[in-house]
């Protein structure tokens, strides 16, 4: 790389670092991408540069930007200051103006926060930072750099993510901006909603931040089933910390840490961010005083239909909505059931495609989430946790004992009538009827004989 920012600096070209790998060095955190934007050069004369490390793409060009990759295979993207002019509605509403001979405060005006508008110098090794940026990293602060923010809703869920990642309060005059953007929400492809709720779930460090983000962006009406859980009010007995929109806040910060804690990749934290923010999406509609208390009977299958309306709105992909669901759906099956081994199976077999593994996770960010209350985790999971592990299906379901093979190997021709014969023996092995291949197979001769097929 060095060799590539010497021939830029040969040729009169001034490159800087910029965005988020200049926040994410001042932060002390290794960042993955580096954006290296070139003053004093046109695209004819950086390209002309680049070409001899290796192959340049030029395709972006018009929006000032060009693609280096380099003999080694190593990807690089360099940018030209730019001026953005707002035509039309959306995020896409915009039309492009390169222009190498701007100055550093205009180039970065156009950014969309401060904390992302910081630059540094590959020449000297300084920092240029015209919009006050590194001081609103410090104390917490997320700013616009300029009146320009106002002009694209996608930056708003940029916003959420970045308040997650860094735990950052908005400044009040970004949070009006935000505010004037909800009108233009609907012009946003769900891919790119998908992209920033995404990001939410896998960087988030205090991902209570992006949510309260949104709500002082006054965007939480954009996701009414959030939305609906602002001032539901919990038994204090049972929930001292607050409304529903207070414990979840707290969950999917709970969440957060037991992902880092297990340091569980990309898919499966997704998978656990979302079960925490729709866990309890039932109780806006289930919540009642009755008998003296504050309830929410069937709350949690009451919040199945609410979390897919929610994760399909947002773009979530259907595996991990069908993951979700089902855990949505038994996160109190620890207060509902006394635990035993078939307890444990059925839950399994009940959950699809979500895991026990899965569940204990929510069930303990749950749990965690009613300070003061300690967040123990109680006897009823622990035994799951143990019989789950017994039973080695803490991260599949039961394996059924009996198949195909079996009924052929009793002199049965195979046809589609295999299919709920097989079946009853699964049930019968989930209630612990037969617990080993031979005692299976002497279950399904006598179950033959009870009732033969005609």
């Amino acid at each position: 790389m060095d060799h590539i920012i010497r021939a830029i600096v040969a040729s009169g070209g001034e490159p800087f670092e910029v965005g988020g790998c200049v926040r994410d060095r001042l932060l002390g955190t290794p960042g993955k991408d580096i954006d290296i934007e070139v003053f004093r050069l046109d695209a004819g004369q950086l390209a002309a540069i680049l070409e001899p490390f290796g192959r340049v793409d030029t395709v972006g060009v018009s929006f000032g930007v060009i693609k280096l990759k380099t003999h080694e295979g190593i990807e690089f993207d360099f940018t030209l200051p730019r001026r953005e002019n707002k035509t039309g509605s959306g995020h896409r509403g915009f039309t492009v103006e390169v222009d190498h001979t701007m100055t550093i405060a205009d180039a970065a005006a156009r950014r969309d926060f401060t904390i992302n508008a910081i630059y540094r110098c590959l020449l000297r090794d300084q920092i240029s930072d015209p919009h006050g940026g590194a001081d609103d990293l410090r104390a917490g602060v997320l700013r616009a750099t300029s009146r320009h923010f106002a002009e694209d809703p996608l930056r708003v869920l940029r916003g959420m993510q970045f308040a997650a990642r860094f735990q950052l309060t908005v400044e009040a005059g970004t949070a009006q901006m935000c505010s004037s953007l909800r009108s233009e929400a609907s012009t946003l492809a769900v891919e790119r909603i998908w992209s920033e709720w995404h990001k939410w779930a896998t960087r988030g460090v205090h991902p209570s931040a992006g949510l309260q983000f949104l709500q002082q962006a006054d965007w939480l009406s954009l996701y009414p089933e959030l939305a609906a859980l602002v001032e539901v009010p919990q038994d204090p007995a049972w929930h001292p910390e607050g409304d529903v929109w207070i414990h979840t806040l707290l969950v999917c910060d709970m969440a957060a840490e037991i992902a880092r804690r297990e340091e569980l990749d990309a898919e499966e934290r997704t998978i656990l961010m979302f079960a925490a923010l729709c866990h309890d999406l039932g109780k806006a509609t289930t919540t009642e005083f009755k008998d003296g208390r504050w309830r929410a009977h069937g709350h949690p299958e009451a919040g199945v239909p609410l979390t897919r309306t929610f994760l399909e709105r947002i773009g979530c992909p259907k595996h991990i909505i069908e993951v979700v669901e089902p855990l949505v759906a038994e996160h109190l099956v620890h207060a509902a059931e006394t635990m035993t081994a078939r307890t444990a199976r059925r839950l399994a077999r009940r959950l699809g495609k979500a895991t026990i593994q899965q569940l204990l996770w929510l069930i303990e960010a749950d749990l965690r989430g009613r300070p003061p209350l300690p967040g123990d985790l109680p006897a009823s999971v622990l035994k799951l946790r143990e019989l789950a592990t017994s039973e080695n299906i803490v991260t599949s379901q039961v394996q059924p004992l009996i198949q195909g093979r079996h009924m052929i190997a009793q002199g049965y021709e195979p046809g589609n009538w295999f299919g709920p014969i097989l079946k009853n023996c699964y049930e019968a092995q989930l209630d612990g009827v037969f617990e080993d291949e031979a005692s299976g197979i002497a279950w399904l001769v006598a179950h033959m004989q009870e009732h033969p097929v005609e």
